[in-house]
C-alpha cells in the first residue's frame, strides 16, 4: 500500500490466495493534547480484503478521553485508508487467514476500550488550576498529590499493546 507521498512500503512476498495483508495506517486527525504533548497520529488494524483496490476493514478505537463513557470501538467496512486527506503512512504488520477474518471483530471488540482519563478541574480552590484539563481516575476524581496516574491508553496504545498482541496470541495474526 503506497503511503501519501507516493513511495512504497518494503514490498512483502505475494500473500498466498488464502490470506489478507494486515497493516497498521496512521492518520493525522488526532487533536492536539496539552497534557501529552508528543505528536500522535490515530491508528488502528486494518486488513485488506481487496489488494487491487486496496479495500478492506479498519478496525479502531474512537472518541476521547475526555468523555464519561471513554473511547468506543468502531469498524470501517469497504475502506480505503490512502483515500482520506488525513491518511499519513502505513505500516504491513502481517497477514491472516481469509477464514479467520470473521474472528477478529469479536475478538477486538471484547478487549478494554481506552476508559475516561482527562477532565476539567471545577473543583480547586487555585484559580490558575480551576478549568483546567488535568488527569483523572477513570470514574472523573482528580489524583491527590503524590498519587500516581496510571498510564496514557488511547488509540496507540490500545492498537499496540492490546489488538495485536491477542491477535497474535489467537493464532490469527501472523508474521
Amino acid at each position: 500500500m503506497p503511503d501519501k507521498k507516493g513511495s512504497n512500503p518494503q514490498p512483502s512476498p505475494l500473500p498466498a490466495p488464502d490470506v489478507y495483508k494486515v497493516f497498521t495506517p496512521e492518520f493525522d486527525t488526532v487533536a492536539y493534547d496539552p497534557l501529552d504533548p508528543p505528536k500522535r497520529y490515530h491508528t488502528g488494524i486494518y486488513v485488506e480484503k481487496d489488494v487491487e483496490n486496496q479495500q478492506g476493514s479498519f478496525f479502531n478505537v474512537t472518541g476521547d478521553i475526555i468523555a464519561q463513557s471513554g473511547m468506543r470501538f468502531e469498524v470501517k467496512d469497504d475502506y480505503i485508508p490512502a483515500t482520506t486527506e488525513y491518511f499519513h503512512k502505513t505500516t504491513e504488520i502481517g497477514w491472516i487467514r481469509k477464514a479467520d477474518f470473521s474472528r477478529i471483530r469479536d475478538i477486538l471488540e471484547a478487549l478494554p476500550r481506552p476508559t475516561k482519563q482527562q477532565g476539567l478541574d471545577f473543583w480547586s480552590m487555585d484559580p490558575a488550576k480551576r478549568n483546567k484539563l488535568t488527569w483523572t481516575k477513570q470514574n472523573g476524581e482528580l489524583y491527590g498529590p503524590g498519587e500516581q496516574r496510571r498510564p496514557i491508553i488511547k488509540c496507540n496504545e490500545w492498537t499496540h499493546q492490546l489488538a495485536i498482541p491477542k491477535l497474535r496470541h489467537e493464532g490469527i495474526l501472523h508474521g
